[in-house]
């Protein structure tokens, strides 16, 4: 081994940009580059049992990852990562039956034990051992030495010093490089992997070069820096060094190649690199996440995000908690104080409002707006900003940045701010922050959100919203502000907030969009009905033309279907021309489908690239008799938590041991949420203690969001699906939440010839009793 050497993390480190997903082709496109440029090592991802995506760099077995890579045996090093706790290290085949030269074990403080036990079984199966201790400025300097001392008992082939928060300076660096020479071994060698938080990493990996003296040195790095947060040393940067005074003959145009054809476009989707979050991150000592969490709501001064970090408790600071930092924020705010006077709340009783966002939609719209404005009894207020296109009564603010971004811009008693905004002016009117905090909507404090909670607290007339667009990740989000949102993650966590919100409060307030917006279903979704008609049925071909009592079926389950009092469209979904003729012939809106749908959500999920719905409601064809109670059950379910569920079911309380012993029924779990947990075809669930079991059997009218049927058809069937053959679990299996609801109505499916009886049966019943 050479003294000096790159191992390049692209496909590792950086696949936190782009979530592993580096396609066969491009991972080796980046592998043939790396070769060329005569990397000495190159890490080729993560070795992990967690769930994952396939076709990334994410690698379940050995296996699997030669069989993605074209390797060129004996001319490079090739190793991949195992995060401890994420993979069985007893499952690694032994190192010479595959061309893995090496594993790095990266490990954090309190697992030290477990690590070096692990570590072992990696030596014992022949691969090179990288030793790699996380957050190196988490040991104290007595800790650092006793984990040098442990190491030497492995006697790895490299230990390394890992900057995991980019807040090592020189003379950091160089005190823990100083003790790692002086106590490790002289056969092991020294790594360094650093992030660039504060513009260090190159700095100290040159320090690095030039400061080991008799030992053998590796030095991390990725191409273009490519590593979440604020990247990692560019490779590029620092071969070219290692040529220019080390000697090195690394070719870096292929490096560039790369980075050209490749890499700038995923730079593009997801940047990387120093920026303020990075900064105090690394300046506080924390998880990156923290800081991002705060910079990317674009509502604190950077002075209230300071605080807020150095208020994170020290066994906090290296492991990134949601819940502990939203829980911080809230603090930070709940406590400010103002001493502007109260808001009095009676100039808007019996008023219409009129809540003007900064929305693009406003400039289009604006000749509406201003109609409304002119209306008599309405106060006009603008929301965290102030537009020249509109007059307005008052400014409302909850969002530091944009006070301080719009404030001098009007009177200070046309201002109105929530408790956690900090003013040196007087003349300003005051709300309450903790007052218009919301529980129930998580304490979400998005300015509408406030404002709206406020107005729940008087009697307005009507609440007219403007500008209220949504966010888009084309960033043409705003009609004129400076202060914007640009990550696309916290965007989407707006969106679902934001929907969630104005669903919430649609209905407490009389609300009504006068502007184009994302929101606009949250009050008003908008409902189909979709009957799947498929002629070809193994069991019983021409059923939805079979007649009953004189009728065909597909006509009495259209009649049904047509009593909901909540669904804005039905439609028949169908293959075949002998149905689509009978539909039309008897004024039934038909919709022609492929022959190719496997099932009737398949054929539901063409129709909804020609019918645009918030909402589409699978009527089965076979249910001639459904209770449109069933549907409109489906309906109020989804107005209610609208998208936070991506489908909608209902079930049924079965006690008729014949049905719940049947696999044609489906019996289902459902949590203390009524979630989805499991369906079966077994007479679930088993009851092994002496209390009664109530069996929930499913009813099949299904609720599907427009997300749902698109996830549908771009993913394969699940395991637990294909073993019970319920569609249903395709989206549990993946992760995805069903909410279901308990029903008392029920139907009868014609499946075969005979169930037509049935349905005859119960229809003159029906009649006889009317």
């Amino acid at each position: 081994m050479e003294k000096y050497n790159i191992l390049d993390c692209t496909l590792r480190d950086g696949g936190y940009i782009n979530d592993w997903e580096f396609s066969k082709k491009i991972a080796n496109e980046i592998m043939s580059s790396l070769s060329t440029a005569d990397i000495e090592i190159i890490e080729c991802g993560y070795l992990t049992q967690k769930k994952h995506k396939q076709n990334s760099t994410l690698f379940k077995s050995i296996e699997e990852f030669q069989n993605y890579f074209n390797l060129e045996k004996d001319k490079h090093e090739y190793v991949l990562m195992i995060n401890q706790g994420d993979y069985n290290v007893n499952d690694l085949p032994d190192a010479n039956t595959n061309q893995l030269s090496g594993i790095r074990l990266a490990f954090h403080k309190k697992n030290l034990s477990i690590a070096l036990n692990e570590a072992r079984i990696i030596q014992e199966k022949g691969y090179k051992l990288y030793f790699q201790p996380m957050v190196v400025k988490s040991y104290t300097e007595e800790e650092f030495i006793n984990l040098l001392k442990n190491t030497n008992t492995l006697s790895p082939y490299a230990f390394y010093i890992v900057d995991s928060f980019g807040s090592l300076d020189k003379h950091d660096f160089l005190r823990y490089l100083y003790i790692s020479e002086h106590i490790l071994d002289d056969d092991i060698t020294i790594g360094f992997h650093g992030h660039n938080n504060m513009q260090y990493v190159y700095a100290n990996a040159v320090n690095f070069i030039e400061n080991t003296l008799n030992r053998n040195i590796i030095i991390d790095s990725s191409i273009s820096g490519m590593g979440r947060g604020a990247g990692n040393l560019n490779t590029e940067v620092i071969t070219n060094y290692l040529n220019k005074y080390y000697a090195k003959n690394y070719t870096i145009e292929p490096l560039l190649e790369v980075m050209d054809n490749y890499v700038e476009s995923i730079y593009r989707k997801n940047p990387w690199g120093f920026s303020s979050a990075q900064f105090l991150s690394a300046k506080h000592e924390c998880h990156p996440n923290y800081a991002s969490f705060l910079t990317a709501k674009k509502k604190l001064s950077i002075s209230g995000i300071n605080e807020i970090l150095s208020s994170i408790n020290n066994d906090n600071r290296k492991d990134y908690l949601p819940e502990h930092i939203n829980e911080k924020y809230l603090d930070y705010n709940k406590q400010k104080t103002s001493l502007s006077k109260k808001f009095d709340t009676s100039f808007l009783e019996d008023k219409s409002i009129i809540m003007i966002g900064s929305g693009k939609s406003v400039q289009t719209y604006q000749d509406s707006i201003k109609a409304i404005q002119e209306e008599e009894d309405t106060v006009s207020i603008f929301i965290n900003h102030i537009d020249d296109l509109f007059s307005y009564d008052f400014v409302f603010f909850a969002n530091q940045k944009r006070y301080s971004e719009y404030s001098k811009q009007t009177k200070a008693n046309k201002v109105i701010i929530t408790s956690n905004i900090t003013t040196n002016k007087n003349g300003h009117f005051l709300i309450d922050y903790n007052d218009v905090l919301e529980e129930k909507l998580n304490n979400y404090d998005n300015a509408l959100t406030l404002f709206l909670a406020y107005l729940t607290k008087i009697k307005v007339k009507k609440v007219y919203l403007a500008g209220i667009d949504g966010y888009k990740e084309s960033n043409e989000n705003y009609s004129s502000e400076d202060i914007v949102l640009t990550d696309k993650e916290y965007m989407q966590l707006e969106n679902n907030s934001l929907n969630q919100t104005i669903r919430f409060y649609a209905q407490k307030l009389p609300l009504e969009f006068i502007t184009p917006s994302n929101f606009q279903s949250a009050i008003q979704p908008k409902t189909i009905g979709v009957i799947p008609a498929r002629y070809k049925s193994s069991r019983f071909e021409g059923k939805p033309l079979c007649m009953i009592n004189g009728i065909p079926m597909i006509k009495r389950t259209y009649e049904q279907a047509r009593k909901s009092k909540l669904l804005d469209k039905t439609v028949v979904a169908t293959e075949d021309r002998r149905i689509e003729e009978y539909c039309i012939s008897e004024n039934i809106p038909v919709i022609m489908t492929s022959d190719k749908c496997l099932t009737g959500t398949d054929r539901i999920a063409e129709v909804s690239q020609k019918e645009h719905y918030d909402l589409y409601i699978n009527i089965q064809g076979d249910e001639p008799v459904i209770d449109p109670d069933s549907i409109d059950e489906i309906i109020k379910e989804y107005k209610k938590y609208g998208e936070e569920y991506i489908a909608y079911n209902l079930y049924k309380i079965e006690n008729n041991l014949k049905e719940v012993n049947s696999d044609t029924i489906i019996k289902t779990i459902v949590n203390m949420k009524d979630e989805l947990m499991y369906m079966s075809r077994l007479p679930i669930p088993f009851n092994k203690s002496n209390n009664p079991v109530e069996f929930k059997k499913q009813v099949c009218v299904y609720g599907f969001t427009k997300k749902a049927l698109e996830l549908f058809t771009t993913r394969n069937k699940t395991l637990n699906e294909q073993y019970e053959d319920i569609e249903i679990l395709r989206f549990v299996d993946m992760g995805y939440k069903v909410k279901m609801k308990e029903t008392f109505v029920d139907s009868i499916a014609v499946d075969i010839p005979n169930d037509i009886k049935k349905v005859e049966n119960f229809l003159n019943k029906k009649d006889n009793n009317d």
